[in-house]
């Protein structure tokens, strides 16, 4: 249904090479501290490139809200109520 993204294979790779090479270098030098500074860069764009998939309880929860609607409107046509019918209605919950 969703299509996964491509580009984060190769994100993870340039974050093995990353670590390799920070684990190559000494701590506490200059070389340390710039790979390190790269590799929380990189972590950073890759926790933000990821998303969630939608999960089936709210696929299904917006599938109910939406005929529940549908058949108030289609009572509505034949039959006048109040308002009060949108209470029926659940209400989107994360």
């Amino acid at each position: 249904m969703f299509k996964k993204d491509t580009n984060t294979a190769g994100l993870e790779k340039v974050i093995g090479l990353v670590t390799a090479e920070l684990e190559k270098a000494t701590p506490g030098t200059e070389e340390f501290a710039k790979i390190a500074e790269q590799l929380e860069r990189l972590n950073k764009i890759a926790s933000t490139r990821k998303s969630e998939p939608v999960s089936a309880n709210a696929i299904i929860a917006v599938i109910g809200n939406l005929l529940g609607i549908g058949l108030i409107i289609r009572t509505e046509q034949f039959n006048v109520i109040t308002t009060k019918a949108i209470g029926f209605v659940g209400k989107f919950r994360s």
